[in-house]
């Protein structure tokens, strides 16, 4: 079997084996087909991230931004390999047999986990999330439309990944469904049956106007703006280095969720993280918008080098509708999610593969250059939104008590109308306590019963009204001793 049809093999069953990937590496020899630019570009994405791992703050960092690299680069290569074997659609296409496995074997763990209430609960899987799930039924729907699939299994296909992304409820995956076929409008192909099966799955949750599809239409950013705010004060910290990659998670962990946790079906049917595990549960804790996680991880100059790789992406791939769309719609998560963190489910592996067959055709500087602004822009906008809302004044602390002994304070502010509160725990990293409160009413906090002895700060927040807030308009810290 040559590597081409091994390759497509791999393809096939990576969704439901992702350790495959880990093979990965064996292909790192590929990359010198690519031409200089491209390897110029590479250099420089695996410069960004060791060189300030050799001087962030945490002691695994080097070693961790190693990895990481050389995972990358193994994943573009075989990329370059996938390039060989014709045009994308058809050296793609085993991909989609792999996405409908998994389709099929998340709407059946989902049914068998939850029975007749399955439509009640967003679909899951045992080793992706809903918001994962979502995105690799987008996936499953560019597939079908671009790869020339015989007809009854095309229409299968997505059918399927409509249904997943739809059952999913992943705002996400159908933003990026939707900049996908807006991108592709740029080279005609499938795009405008891309907007339109966008536009038919929103049509088709506000008929079903369940609590599960009206998340469709919700602006709220489900605990987001906390993770914003803690990896942005990361990179405060630390603006040239970061803290290393995947170390970050250490810092971010217990903001949005637990400290460590399972995938949410696993949780779901009462399996949660082992005492073994819970020293890593920072692994799989992220900033949930691409730019912040490289400025917390590598600072300045990993948030520069992932850019240009990206913006190198997209322009090798200009003018190739599958490769572009593809790319795009993982640029367009990266607003609200980290789609292509990797090593992941054979999620964010992906990306890395259609990067390196995106490249394989070859770099156009000015134009990498032009793209990764645009991306930059298109991932700062929540940010953007921030800076041009009118504020309205800062409200007034009227009081706070902590009783000795008792576990719980209590927190009262004047002029709070439309304001949000949060209220946190911090050591190395934050918990919130509670989940939120408006600002009109008394705020009343438990600390958690577990919590172990020692220094914390004790942090205050409030949010403006704009539910796209990032910076707090007031803060309170105070040291307690537990």
């Amino acid at each position: 079997m040559g590597p081409v049809r091994a390759l497509g093999l791999g393809l096939a069953l990576a969704p439901l084996f992702p350790p495959l990937a880990l093979l990965s590496p064996l292909f790192l020899p590929w990359l010198r087909r690519l031409e200089p630019w491209a390897k110029v570009l590479l250099g420089l994405y695996a410069l960004s991230v060791l060189v300030p791992a050799l001087f962030a703050p945490e002691p695994l960092a080097l070693p961790l931004a190693l990895g990481r690299v050389v995972y990358v680069l193994s994943l573009v290569g075989v990329g370059v390999a996938l390039a060989q074997g014709g045009k994308p659609e058809k050296a793609l296409s085993p991909l989609g047999p792999g996405l409908f496995l998994l389709f099929v074997s998340a709407l059946l763990a989902s049914y068998l986990t939850f029975g007749d209430k399955v439509v009640e609960n967003r679909l899951m899987h045992p080793f992706h999330s809903p918001v994962g799930l979502g995105f690799m039924g987008t996936l499953g729907l560019l597939l079908a439309l671009y790869v020339g699939y015989p007809w009854p299994f095309r229409l299968l296909l997505g059918l399927l990944g409509g249904t997943v992304l739809l059952l999913s409820a992943s705002r996400g995956g159908l933003m990026a469904l939707f900049l996908a076929g807006s991108g592709g409008l740029l080279f005609r192909g499938r795009s405008l049956m891309a907007l339109g099966l966008a536009g038919l799955l929103l049509f088709a949750a506000s008929l079903l106007d369940t609590p599960l599809t009206e998340r469709f239409f919700q602006t709220h950013l489900s605990g987001r703006e906390g993770l914003w705010l803690r990896a942005h004060e990361v990179f405060q910290a630390h603006p040239w280095t970061g803290v290393g990659p995947y170390v970050l998670g250490d810092y971010l962990q217990g903001t949005l969720l637990p400290g460590c946790f399972l995938f949410p079906l696993l949780e779901a049917r009462g399996l949660t993280c082992p005492d073994w595990l819970r020293p890593f549960g920072g692994l799989w804790s992220f900033a949930h918008n691409h730019l912040l996680q490289a400025l917390g991880e590598s600072g300045l100059p990993g948030a520069v080098g992932l850019l240009l790789l990206v913006g190198a992406f997209l322009g090798a791939a200009w003018g190739e509708g599958l490769l572009f769309s593809g790319l795009l719609a993982f640029v367009a998560m990266g607003v609200m999610d980290n789609p292509f963190s990797v090593p992941s489910p054979f999620r964010g592996e992906i990306f890395f593969l259609l990067g390196g067959m995106a490249l394989s055709r070859g770099v156009r500087p000015a134009r990498t250059l032009a793209l990764g602004g645009l991306v930059a822009l298109l991932w700062t906008l929540p940010f953007l939104y921030l800076a041009t809302r009118p504020t309205p004044p800062p409200p007034a602390l009227l009081y706070a008590a902590l009783p000795p002994g008792k576990g719980t304070g209590f927190l009262r502010f004047a002029g709070g109308e439309g304001y949000r509160v949060q209220v946190w725990l911090c050591g190395k990293a934050c918990q919130r306590l509670g989940w939120e409160w408006s600002g009109e009413e008394l705020v009343s906090f438990t600390f958690p019963q577990d919590l172990p002895q020692g220094h914390y700060t004790l942090r205050v927040l409030l949010f403006s009204p704009h539910r796209l807030a990032l910076r707090p308009r007031y803060v309170l810290e105070k040291e307690v001793r537990w």
